[in-house]
């Protein structure tokens, strides 16, 4: 199975890398994006406008979207971006652009991004029930705050790069050149200042023949160039959690992949003798993509159409502008920043302050280390979770944090006296706190202690408590 999703892999990498013929035209345009492609430092700006019709998606919807910024990937390791996102959706539109960053291998957003959640929700529900939450939020907790902190990108993905970037590129293209050496394209036209490509679904139907037809007459040659191509990336990075020799044994996997690959390719050329190809032309006529890659002065410009045409009728359209300049982009940090599980727990807090929890009902059974928990907020909403209760004594202890400040209760906890607190008007209301797992549990009844009603009952190993506010 794995032998077989490798060759399909390589497959699939070598339709993508079509541009890489030995026509006039294909050579220029391929010394063009390698010009663009081995930028390390530069900046771009990119506009982008998408359609969507109503006959695809019920109603019509349109999208404009503005980026500005700066790259520096001088080490793939520790690569810099910097960009604002301007960005428009039907009639709805950010009011400041919000900031991307990424930084010491780290994803970074500001914090205005929050605030069109709010605007969204409006669109998508014709209301925001968090509206006041994160206003209040961005108003207060979030004074100082620049970024929040949306990934560790290392963590995300696990590579860890050692070559540089230039070294990576060049290699991909020296292999893809070697590669399709013997294949034109026919799709990559010389225009003033660059190149043209323009795809049609008949051009595209030819194209894939001519290319399946190439790797087929030329399948040794591909899968050995491809191999070759795939152990020199594994031998020259760091893949976290991969030893050397689970390298070695990827790498002869592929090398036994190839009769599986052959096969493939076998089973390519008998659907291009079928209808299957005939079908997705006709219903796909009059659809079209449009790629143009220019160089004027010291910058680079690609412009990017598509049109989608299902059945005789207008799907949607796409048109992209980027414009790059090569220039020097300094690495700078960020500072004044939150982390996301911070941020959701600032929210939660917010949450329960403006619209508390009046009814919490709590079910579990003796066997089971978690209850379900039910909770009724002020305007009626309800939502659901679980949580881990302890029996102590025959008494079920709950997370005191967790259920008192889901009631708006401001909690405290005493270290030195082991004691947990709830702060009503600067008294100290005293709870029957334990320490369990680091978590501050306390009894179900002394809720009772803050004015509360609770109700308890047992039906065949199923307990059910309700705290009412």
């Amino acid at each position: 199975m794995i032998k077989k999703l490798v060759s399909v892999s390589l497959v699939a990498v070598m339709i993508l890398s079509m541009l890489t013929g030995c026509g006039v035209s294909e050579l220029g345009y391929l010394k063009l994006s390698k010009e663009v492609g081995s930028l390390t430092q530069f900046s771009f700006n990119n506009s982008t406008q998408i359609e969507i019709s109503e006959e695809a998606a019920g109603e019509k919807y349109s999208a404009d979207m503005d980026l500005d910024g700066v790259v520096n990937i001088d080490e793939l390791q520790s690569m810099y971006m910097a960009f604002d996102l301007a960005f428009k959706f039907n009639e709805i539109e950010v009011e400041e652009p919000i900031k991307f960053k990424i930084s010491e291998n780290k994803l970074y957003v500001s914090k205005n991004s929050i605030l069109e959640v709010v605007a969204y929700e409006n669109l998508l529900n014709g209301t925001s029930d968090s509206k006041e939450i994160i206003e209040e939020l961005y108003s207060n907790d979030l004074e100082n705050i620049e970024y929040i902190l949306l990934a560790n990108l290392n963590e995300l993905y696990g590579i860890d790069y050692e070559v540089n970037y230039i070294d990576l590129y060049d290699d991909t293209m020296d292999y893809l050149t070697a590669t399709f050496k013997g294949f034109n394209t026919k799709l990559v036209t010389k225009v003033r200042n660059g190149y043209s490509i323009k795809l049609t679904p008949e051009i595209a139907v030819n194209f894939v023949k001519r290319l399946v037809t190439y790797i087929s007459e030329n399948r040794e040659m591909v899968f050995d160039e491809t191999v070759k191509y795939a152990e020199n990336l594994y031998v020259n990075n760091n893949i976290e959690g991969i030893t050397e020799e689970e390298k070695e044994e990827l790498i002869l996997e592929l090398r036994d992949g190839r009769q599986d690959f052959y096969d493939f390719i076998d089973e390519a050329m008998l659907m291009l003798e079928s209808e299957e190809l005939s079908y997705y032309e006709d219903m796909l006529k009059g659809s079209t993509v449009k790629e143009e890659i220019l160089k004027e002065g010291k910058s680079y410009k690609q412009i990017e159409q598509a049109e989608v045409v299902v059945e005789n009728t207008v799907m949607g359209k796409v048109y992209s502008k980027t414009v790059i300049t090569p220039q020097d982009v300094e690495k700078t940090t960020v500072d004044n920043i939150i982390t996301l599980d911070e941020l959701e727990t600032l929210y939660d807090v917010t949450e329960n302050r403006i619209n508390p929890v009046q009814q919490v009902q709590l079910q579990w059974y003796s066997d089971s280390s978690y209850a379900q928990i039910d909770k009724l907020r002020l305007d009626g909403k309800t939502e659901w979770d679980s949580q881990p209760y302890s029996l102590i004594e025959n008494r079920v202890y709950l997370p005191l944090r967790y259920i008192g400040e889901s009631f708006g209760e401001e909690v405290q906890w005493d270290n030195e006296n082991k004691k947990a607190y709830i702060i009503r008007n600067n008294e100290k209301i005293d709870m029957t706190g334990l320490l369990v797992d680091s978590k501050t549990m306390v009894k179900i009844r002394d809720f009772e202690k803050l004015g509360y009603k609770i109700t308890y009952e047992q039906v065949e190993g199923l307990s059910t408590a309700v705290i009412i506010k």
